[in-house]
């Protein structure tokens, strides 16, 4: 054990214990918990009405990792970001579908909170996703033209995403299989909008991807 592991021990991202030899970014105890369950991701799968859906992955339960996607989304935490980037890239590897992916395309957020927040999460994410499962990213098929507010302050979030989106490029995608990704999902009223813009291009597929699930 070096000197640096004695006085800046390594700690689970989730609930903030040390990490002991063999743990890496989350704790043995965490571990077993934070894997969302299958029924919910084929629940989401007849919720995401807008497109035919060829998958549907959910990695982590919201109640474990809510503070630390706070703490990356709202508060700077680039760091903590990169570390669930890379545990959900090594989730994703063993995904058997994934193999087939063209193209992955984070949900993009308004100019404006880009602006404010310094980064979109889910771009962030993406990123590290396209880099470790070796597919391309693309952050400019579709652009956010309406600053809605945050969801979680809407009292009817269906309406407070309606038409927000619009398409800005269609050439090339053509019979490719995109995977949408976003950090979380709660009701798929973004994600439907978002697809919606999506429809013209030809014999498009598409699979999901969530960080998590808030519902």
């Amino acid at each position: 054990m070096s000197l640096i592991d004695i006085f800046f021990p390594q700690t689970c991202i989730f609930c903030g214990d040390i990490l002991v030899r063999g743990e890496r970014i989350m704790c043995l105890n965490c571990h077993a918990f934070y894997r969302y369950q299958k029924v919910a991701e084929e629940r989401y799968r007849y919720k995401i009405t807008e497109t035919n859906v060829e998958n549907v992955d959910i990695f982590l339960d919201y109640a474990y990792c809510k503070k630390a996607l706070h703490s990356f989304k709202y508060g700077g935490n680039l760091f903590l970001g990169k570390q669930l980037g890379t545990l959900w890239a090594e989730h994703l590897k063993q995904v058997e579908w994934i193999e087939n992916i063209d193209l992955i395309i984070p949900i993009p957020l308004h100019r404006k909170k880009l602006y404010k927040r310094g980064y979109n999460q889910s771009e962030v994410l993406g990123r590290i996703l396209s880099k470790k499962l070796q597919i391309p990213l693309s952050t400019n098929v579709v652009k956010r033209i309406i600053n809605n507010p945050p969801q979680i302050q809407s009292k009817n979030r269906w309406e407070n995403v309606r038409d927000i989106f619009a398409l800005k490029r269609k050439k090339g995608l053509e019979n490719k299989h995109v995977l949408i990704i976003d950090d979380v999902i709660t009701t798929s009223a973004t994600t439907n909008y978002f697809v919606k813009t999506l429809r013209e291009i030809p014999e498009l597929k598409l699979s999901f991807a969530y960080l998590s699930s808030n519902f």
